[in-house]
């Protein structure tokens, strides 16, 4: 009988790890399935533990072959699935157990080519934790979705948290490069990108073991940028041959914006994966990754570096002019002194590094907008005498605002995209500006601002007849030569301000303070009903109070229990 599903399992000096491996995989849920297990040359214990697995579940089968390492053990397994599904493990591993049976019901319910799913890392003594790469992929449950409508998922580049229909895999002739490391991104990218459908599920279908001395954790090594180029280069490949092939057909892929989009995960993902370690790297390393690094951004579109942010088009700018001990350098300011630079110029700003000595060109160095935006925060919000009082600081980072002259801010309130009421800001000293800005190269100390809202302004304003008008503050700043707006932030920080209080202006109209993410409001409501007073009668409370005008009078009034939070609806006696 043919089974439903094959695991392919490439063992190799994993006695330590195995028996847990394989136990996850016989107490899976689905019974339906086969684990095929492929001894890689192992010359530890590991074939005995994957021979008694065989020896006591007829699920089980044990292929032996010379160590030839992980791509071709997973070849091995592949050529002797039976299953209708396909499946990969590796060995120090573990599957949870209802894993598979989710996975199959996705693609059962949707036809999809294949499905994917979420990862956990599971560390010392079974301590799981989210994988952070699968954070976002994973975020969201999704059916038939496709990579090209879908961009987060080229983040999700791993094999073994994966499902895939057989069909679809013979029929694209998928197999693993053999010999190098990064082995997956060769099959799985190629895999996103040809499948008509793919299933996210957002629940953890793996725990990925994280052990010292795995492949994954050595980068600062020649053969480790060597073969993650030649991984990504093939993915770059294939995309470029999509698009000669696709020239001047009908398709619901642009192929060659498809490659351009890849390219810029590589340089910001991948490739900075070893940007990271070159501090950690000697001089081999370094001049590998530069030869390697240089060999794939030579493939690369100009228009995909001038995409960049700013951090990442730096950097790469001193990678293609080999420029490693200015590069290193940086990279020591920015773990010193993180997001730091300096600001020259005012109407086309340029960023400038006090540890670069060769210069930038304008185009890598000119900021965009968004390179200096504003830092808002309040520190204090409080109601005195009738008006909210609010205390905090405003900067455009990277612009110091260390004297009063330098620290030109304005704030207001908005409704709507027209509708604004300025608010007068005094400039006031406040150091603890500059010290959670967590920088060293400029000092914030003159960020800090005053400001007073009048709630009868906010009625006066309101439109007629409106049920409720909400207000967001909004702070702007001068820095590097324009006006730079944001909204005012109240964070969940220690120290910050609590939200205020409920302010009622008068009987009939009240101002809510509330949160929009973690941006301030004013909220301007109407009140229509007031409670005047209360009375014990007996068993019962005897409840006063005034409704205000409505052509509609309501007949009940809904109570709600504080310790069951059950609510219940009592009569309503109207009274002249």
């Amino acid at each position: 009988m043919t089974p439903r599903l094959t695991v392919v399992v490439p063992i190799y000096n994993v006695e330590d790890y195995l028996d847990d491996c394989l136990r996850s995989l016989a107490g899976q849920t689905m019974a339906d399935s086969e684990v095929v297990m492929v001894n890689d040359g192992s010359t530890d214990g590991s074939a005995r533990i994957a021979r008694r697995f065989a020896e006591q579940d007829d699920r089980f089968r044990l292929v032996e072959q010379p160590n030839a390492g992980l791509g071709a053990a997973r070849n091995t397994g592949v050529r002797h699935a039976r299953g209708e599904f396909l499946t990969f493990v590796d060995s120090d591993d573990v599957v949870p157990d209802d894993a598979y049976e989710r996975m199959l019901a996705a693609l059962d319910a949707s036809g999809s080519d294949f499905a994917t799913g979420n990862v956990l890392r599971l560390g010392p003594g079974g301590a799981l934790v989210q994988a952070p790469m699968f954070r976002k992929p994973m975020a969201t449950e999704r059916s038939g979705t496709r990579i090209t409508r879908d961009w987060v998922l080229l983040g999700d580049r791993i094999a073994c948290n994966k499902v895939f229909r057989k069909s679809f895999w013979d029929r694209h002739s998928f197999a693993f490069p053999s010999g190098v490391l990064y082995e997956d991104i060769a099959v799985v990218l190629p895999a996103y990108f040809l499948a008509g459908g793919v299933d996210v599920l957002s629940g953890p279908v793996y725990h990925w073991r994280t052990r010292d001395g795995s492949i994954t954790a050595k980068r600062a090594v020649p053969k480790g940028i060597r073969d993650r180029v030649t991984a990504v280069t093939s993915v770059s490949d294939f995309l470029a041959e999509r698009a000669r092939e696709r020239a001047g057909a009908d398709s619901d892929v642009n192929w060659a914006d498809a490659r351009r989009r890849y390219h810029q995960h590589v340089l910001s993902g991948d490739l900075w994966l070893f940007i990271e370690a070159l501090p950690d790297g000697d001089a081999e390393f370094h001049d590998a990754f530069l030869d390697h690094a240089n060999s794939f951004a030579a493939t690369v579109d100009q228009r995909v570096f001038d995409a960049l942010p700013l951090h990442l088009r730096v950097k790469w700018h001193l990678i293609r002019e080999r420029r490693m001990p200015e590069l290193l350098a940086l990279l020591a300011h920015e773990k010193a002194d993180p997001g730091a630079f300096g600001v020259r110029g005012l109407r086309r700003s340029r960023a400038e590094y006090p540890v670069l000595t060769g210069g930038l060109p304008r185009a890598v160095a000119t900021l965009k907008p968004k390179e200096l935006p504003v830092t808002s925060h309040l520190t204090e919000a409080v109601w005195r005498e009738g008006r909210l009082h609010l205390k905090g600081y405003a900067y455009v980072r990277n612009v110091p605002a260390d004297a009063r002259r330098k620290s030109v801010k304005a704030a207001w309130l908005r409704t709507g995209r027209r509708r604004v009421l300025p608010l007068r800001t005094r400039t006031v000293r406040m150091p603890a500006a500059t010290y959670e800005s967590k920088q060293g190269l400029h000092a914030y100390d003159w960020a800090g601002f005053e400001t007073v809202v009048d709630p009868r302004r906010l009625l006066r304003s309101r439109k007629s007849g409106s049920a409720r008008t909400v207000w967001k503050l909004e702070m702007g700043v001068f820095g590097a030569g324009r006006l730079r707006r944001a909204p005012l932030r109240l964070t969940g920080s220690a120290g910050a301000p609590a939200v205020p209080a409920v302010h009622y202006v008068d009987d009939s109209t009240r101002v809510v303070p509330a949160l929009s993410g973690n941006k301030l409001e004013l909220r301007v409501e109407p009140v229509h009903a007031l409670l005047t007073g209360h009375l014990a009668e007996g068993e019962a409370v005897r409840l006063e109070g005034t409704l205000h005008a409505t052509s509609n009078p309501p007949s009940a009034l809904a109570v709600q229990n504080w310790h069951t939070k059950d609510v219940h609806e009592v009569p309503l006696r109207l009274v002249d």
